[in-house]
């Protein structure tokens, strides 16, 4: 804590490194280092960590056979984990994702571990098999958190410095604007007003924004949960099955509108709408109709 009653402050060689501050310490710093967490390293601050601790290997691919619609990211389960394949200009990001222990099994290195995935699964050797990798194989832990605390006097946290959901849906850049947006919104006001905020005035208006973040990354691991634990996949076969028993009016309007609810919370437009969540916990529970979600779920 600084003298002016800031938790953090800039180091000499970072506000030499920034003259348009004339040498006096910032208003406010904010922490978008991403994963880094360097606000909440510097002070202690912990997190809320998700039951997935995984490990993705990818790299980009020329000379793919691609049969589904152009720019469509497709994603599927493995024997353990899951793979994605992801549409470019003119190459095929593929990557998979599994626990350490899964992906240790099938080799070494993150290269033998990627190759030995997509020569042994057969989706995926048909799609890039008889491709080229013409990148490294890069190597992201895949984790869960969200930070215990995302502001403080003179400080606060946006994107993957406040939390960190899960590649399944790429969330990441959708919260990092987002949060991005509502900081700008709580401070917008101030910017109007020709002395500085109180302490606590900011303080309160900086509260509102942690909550609206936290609330909305709580969100999205409550929705990522559904595609792990087999939930989502068994009322899409369910869905279907209930519609292909024979066709109506009602049964057509139920479907359209039960996967509008589910497309708003996955785009971010309805993640964290109350009404959208409830349908989907309402269907979680009794609309699986006898299939069991354990046996769709990504180990």
């Amino acid at each position: 804590r600084n003298g002016g009653g800031a938790e953090l402050a800039l180091a000499p060689e970072t506000l030499a490194a920034a003259p348009a501050l004339g040498g006096r310490q910032p208003d406010l710093i904010v922490d978008a280092t991403g994963r880094a967490r360097l606000a909440a390293r510097a002070l202690g601050i912990g997190a809320m960590v998700g039951p997935r601790r995984d490990v993705a290997h990818f790299a980009h691919f020329e000379g793919f056979r691609w049969d589904d619609v152009p720019g469509q990211v497709l994603i599927a389960r493995l024997p353990a984990g899951w793979s994605w394949c992801i549409p470019l200009r003119d190459r095929l990001s593929v990557g998979t994702v599994m626990g350490r222990a899964d992906a240790g099994r099938l080799g070494r290195s993150p290269t033998d571990r990627l190759e030995r995935t997509i020569t042994t699964d057969p989706w995926l050797s048909t799609i890039v098999g008889g491709g080229r990798r013409v990148t490294s194989v890069a190597t992201y832990s895949n984790y869960q958190l969200i930070s215990q605390r995302g502001h403080g006097p003179g400080w606060l946290m946006v994107g993957d410095a406040f939390g960190f959901v899960d590649p399944m849906l790429s969330p990441g850049v959708f919260l990092a604007l987002r949060s991005a947006e509502l900081v700008a919104g709580v401070l917008t006001p101030f910017l109007r007003r020709p002395a500085t905020p109180a302490p606590a005035e900011l303080a309160s208006a900086l509260g509102s924004y942690a909550r609206v973040q936290t609330a909305m990354l709580a969100a999205w691991m409550d929705l990522v949960a559904y595609l792990y634990d087999g939930r989502m996949l068994a009322l899409l076969r369910a869905g279907r099955a209930w519609v292909g028993g024979g066709s109506s009016v009602f049964k057509s309007a139920a479907q359209r509108h039960i996967e509008r609810h589910i497309a708003l919370q996955a785009t971010g437009m309805g993640t964290t709408a109350r009404y959208s969540r409830g349908l989907l916990r309402v269907l979680g529970r009794h609309g699986l109709r006898g299939i069991s979600p354990a046996e769709l779920a990504i180990r």
